[in-house]
């Protein structure tokens, strides 16, 4: 015999907890708690660095470098709003904490070294000469206009020579009749940068927005030298900038480099950015507004990778 179906309603029930545009990626969010705790117990009694040691040993996973080149965030591409961007660590603030990880595992840093070997020539942010370790912070200040996918190192058809305007004016003939990419035009440009130092010197002037005082240096050049053509045009200014700054080759170099170990710390690595306003959602499903956790939250992130990738170096034995 069947039984009738009876409604009972339900008095008390769990609000369930459905996800947000505001919560953090689950991609971004670190299994690990931060190290940097640890290390600045260890300062307070030998037993917390006992702790540590016991946690972080037993393991049994072979350590990897943590520092993966997509993570990097290069070529980075400039958003034309800022609407919905989120917050990242200035250098000062970045460089600071690095700085002190590095100090906690007794690696004294010297500022702006000049690294060059196996194909790297740019100024490390701190390097340690005697153990063969330090980083590079990237952002703006320290990297080449190949890092980036912007409209500012874009030529326009009065900054072409006569014979490359003529081949311009084909290419663009082909892409209007064939109804070609877009990456057809952009190859175009990336080649004449890479053939002629002309086009590279015009590439670098244009994306100096904050060095306006090698901006006009590179202008007074370009106006005192017509002869566009010359090979080694522009090559003293060129060769003193490259020899300061990290390109994109160089970046890729860096996370496989077997000698020299530098660490790469990108201002554009999603996992040390953050939002610091509107709201998120908490444990229980209740809608709180944003404080500086958020924040917090990166500076973390940043401390457990720069020590990861200290930890990795000593089990690499390059230290």
């Amino acid at each position: 015999m069947r039984k009738k179906l009876k409604v009972t309603p339900i008095r008390r029930y769990k609000t369930p907890k459905y996800p947000s545009y505001l919560d953090e990626s689950p991609l971004l969010m670190s299994p690990s708690v931060s190290k940097t705790g640890y290390y600045a117990t260890a300062l307070l009694g030998v037993f917390g660095l006992f702790a540590f040691s016991t946690n972080s040993n037993n393991t049994g996973e072979a350590k990897v470098n943590p520092i993966k080149f997509k993570e990097l965030g290069f070529p980075h591409t400039y958003a034309a709003y800022g609407t919905g961007l989120p917050d990242r660590l200035n250098r000062e603030t970045a460089v600071a904490i690095i700085d002190s990880i590095f100090l906690a595992n007794k690696i004294d840093l010297v500022k702006e070294y000049p690294i060059s070997k196996n194909g790297l020539n740019f100024n490390a942010t701190g390097y340690n000469k005697k153990h063969n370790i330090g980083y590079v912070w990237l952002d703006s200040k320290n990297t080449t206009p190949d890092c980036y996918n912007s409209w500012r190192s874009r030529f326009n058809e009065s900054s072409l020579l006569p014979e490359d305007l003529i081949a311009y004016k084909e290419l663009m003939q082909q892409v209007e009749k064939n109804q070609s990419s877009y990456e057809s035009v952009s190859k175009f440009f990336r080649n004449l940068t890479e053939q002629k130092r002309y086009y590279k010197l015009l590439e670098l002037e244009r994306s100096l927005w904050n060095n306006p005082t090698l901006k006009e240096q590179i202008n007074k050049y370009i106006a005192d030298n017509r002869n566009y053509s010359d090979k080694n045009y522009g090559k003293e200014i060129l060769d003193a900038y490259d020899n300061e700054k990290v390109d994109l080759e160089e970046m890729k170099q860096l996370v496989d480099e077997e000698s020299t170990s530098i660490a790469a710390l990108s201002l554009y690595n999603n996992k040390l950015a953050y939002h610091s306003y509107g709201y998120m959602v908490d444990e229980e499903g209740n809608y709180v507004e944003r404080s500086g956790d958020a924040r917090k939250k990166a500076i973390e992130n940043l401390e457990n990778l720069v020590q990861d990738y200290i930890d990795w170096a000593k089990s690499e034995g390059r230290f």
